[in-house]
Order: structure tokens, then C-alpha cells, then sequence
């Protein structure tokens, strides 16, 4: 067995979107995103999209790597949400129940009632209208994004969400021997159980606790280790996160945790967790997995496909999840990953392997 990859509970990160269905929209690698600002072009193009039974023809277009954008008018004209735009600071916001969302012109720098995180497509400008990431917004805002590989037609529709709210904490620590630590993390507002919710925020807040005291020692070594004073290369500390579901009593999320402390670039890695809104208990594996007894063989050959459909040069050949394996929720899909170097080289980040819940239920 391998040990879990829990230096990554010492490294830390900026946010990144992933997808879990291999049926949508094109897929957004993990990324970990060190600048804010892009040289970016978007192809204009109409898009047809399904919102329901109503097939509209919206404003948009597509990258260069065909990631889909719609204009920003689309928005509140088709979906209801409130849009607006600062000319002096380049800035949109969309708004919907219990979220904001802003992003600047060219920037991957995003902001969601106060988180801020990167992501791999920034908003863009073209003759004075604007475009937008369709699935990174969309997906963030509470809608479920899909793709008909036939018809090309992009569907949407609207989760429904649990009735609370997420709100962002933050710490920074920066010091002028650019040693930096940031630590940025979810707390639950107006959810129907406060005790349950109560007991997950604890438990969130210990998690960040332990990031923190793993950062001030891991400064603390380097310093040592470099006879006392503090090293001329930047050595940073950053804790972010990833809300993945929050549907149906569950709300699942990861810790994205980077560390750089010299060399050639940093390391980052996930810690994901998956919370019963009903009793505040983390759940397992084999718990989101319709407590199937057979739940690790299902996985293993899904992966082990997976795996020989992508072709991945791999470090060692997979045989089997681990008993503390990492996962999170996605739509109707079980997300389980593995970490840098664990087993396909660093070039390939971190391995994600969907799985339709269905294949549990149906297996039983």
C-alpha cells in the first residue's frame, strides 16, 4: 500500500475547476495559477444552448482550446441572474441566491463571496462586450453544465442546492524575508441543523489549524536548516479549497495546499472531505458509494479503463485504491484522485478518475 500523499497536508494552492463527467463540456486540467493576468483570445461563434424545453441561440464563442463562452447579456436575460460591469476597474459581478461572483477583464483571478481562487480561463473583452467562461461560471454559480456530443447543443440546467451559505475566513502572514503563509477556508451560515453545521465548521477549522502549525514549522526548518537566517528564495505556504457538491445533505469539498520552498517549482496536493449535513459525520468511500460492499472492485476496473483508454505512461501499474483513498462528489459522479507522483509523473498533475454513482446502486 502506498502512504497517502500527505505532504500535501503541508503545501497549498490556488483554486482550480475540474470536471468530473467525461460527457460534458471540455474537460479544465488542474492547474495551480501563479499569475493573475493572461494574453487571451476567444473566437466569436453562436452557441446554441438548452435551458430546459427552450433551445436559444446565445452570443459567444470558443477558445483555442474549445472551452465554451457566452456573452455576459445571456446571463440575466436567460438564467435570471443579476449581472453588472465597472468600467473604471474592468470588473464583472453575477449575482444569484446567496452567491457573488466577480472577475476582471484578462484576469484568472476570481472571487465567490469573498473566496479568491485561479482557474485556467479569465473573462474577455471583444468590441466592448463581454465573455465568459460558460462551465467555470456557470458550475460555481449552481447550475449543472452538459454537452450532446451529436447535436453539439450545450445544455443547462439549475441545481438544487442545499439551503445555506458558504462564507470565506482568510489569513495571511506575510513576513520581510519572504517567507508567506495564506490560509483561506469555508464556514457554514443558516443551514437548517445548526448543530451539525456547528460540528463541521469545528472540524474544518481544526483542519486549518493543523495547516497552519505544519506551515509556521516548515518555515521554521528552513530557517534552521540554512544556519539561522532565513533562505533568499521566497518560501511560501498557501491553503485554499474547492467546493465540489453541495446537494442532497452532503456537501463535499478538497483542500488544495501548495508549498515552494526553492527549486525548479512547487508541490501541491488535495485533501478532500465529504460532510451528512443531517449528523455533521465525514462519510467515507464506501458510504457515498451506496454502501456497496463491492465498492473497491467497482472503482479498480473503472479506473484500470480509464486508465487504458488515456494511455498514461504510469510510474508503477495501478492495482488498487487504498483504504484511505481520496474522493470527492460531482453531479452524479464519485471523484477519486491521486497525488503528484503517486503514480504518473509530476507533467501530469494530479489523476482523476469519475464514476457514476449509478454503477453502485446498480451492482448491489
Amino acid at each position: 500500500m502506498k502512504k497517502k500523499m500527505f505532504t500535501a497536508k503541508i503545501a497549498m494552492a490556488t483554486a482550480l475547476l475540474v470536471a468530473a463527467s467525461p460527457a460534458l463540456l471540455p474537460q479544465q486540467a488542474s492547474v495551480y495559477a501563479q499569475s493573475g493576468s493572461i494574453d487571451f483570445s476567444v473566437q466569436l461563434a453562436t452557441i446554441p444552448i438548452q435551458i430546459g424545453d427552450q433551445l436559444v441561440s446565445v452570443p459567444g464563442g470558443k477558445s483555442k482550446d474549445g472551452d465554451t463562452y457566452v456573452g455576459l447579456a445571456f446571463l440575466s436575460q436567460q438564467l435570471g441572474l443579476t449581472t453588472s460591469w465597472d468600467a473604471a476597474t474592468k470588473t464583472v459581478t453575477v449575482s444569484g441566491p446567496n452567491k457573488t461572483m466577480s472577475m476582471q477583464n484578462q484576469s484568472t483571478q476570481y472571487s465567490l463571496n469573498g473566496h479568491t481562487f485561479f482557474a485556467p480561463l479569465p473573462p474577455v473583452i471583444i468590441d466592448g462586450t463581454t465573455y465568459l467562461p460558460l462551465r467555470l461560471l456557470l458550475e460555481q454559480m449552481g447550475y449543472k453544465i452538459g454537452y450532446n456530443d451529436e447535436s453539439h447543443v450545450v445544455s443547462i440546467a439549475k441545481i438544487k442546492e442545499n439551503e445555506l451559505k458558504l462564507t470565506n475566513k482568510s489569513e495571511e502572514q506575510t513576513k520581510t524575508d519572504n517567507r508567506s503563509i495564506s490560509l483561506q477556508y469555508p464556514q457554514i451560515e443558516g443551514w437548517v441543523n445548526s448543530a451539525a453545521s456547528a460540528k463541521i465548521n469545528t472540524f474544518i477549522q481544526n483542519e486549518i489549524a493543523k495547516y497552519k502549525a505544519a506551515a509556521i514549522q516548515q518555515l521554521s526548518d528552513l530557517t534552521e536548516q540554512n544556519s539561522g537566517t532565513a533562505p533568499d528564495f521566497p518560501n511560501t505556504f498557501d491553503v485554499n479549497y474547492q467546493v465540489t457538491y453541495n446537494q442532497d445533505h452532503k456537501l463535499s469539498l478538497y483542500f488544495i495546499v501548495y508549498t515552494f520552498s526553492g527549486g525548479a517549482h512547487g508541490f501541491y496536493s488535495w485533501d478532500a472531505h465529504t460532510f451528512d449535513l443531517d449528523t455533521g459525520n465525514e462519510l467515507n468511500l464506501q458510504q457515498v458509494t451506496s454502501n456497496n460492499a463491492n465498492y473497491k472492485t467497482i472503482i479498480n476496473q473503472e479506473i484500470k479503463k480509464q486508465l487504458n483508454a488515456k494511455d498514461y505512461e504510469l510510474i508503477e501499474p495501478f492495482e488498487s485504491i487504498r483504504n484511505d483513498q481520496g474522493f470527492y462528489l460531482k453531479d452524479d459522479t464519485v471523484v477519486v484522485y491521486f497525488g503528484l507522483y503517486e503514480y504518473a509523473p509530476y507533467a501530469l498533475g494530479i489523476l482523476e478518475f469519475p464514476i457514476p454513482l449509478s454503477d453502485f446502486a446498480a451492482a448491489k
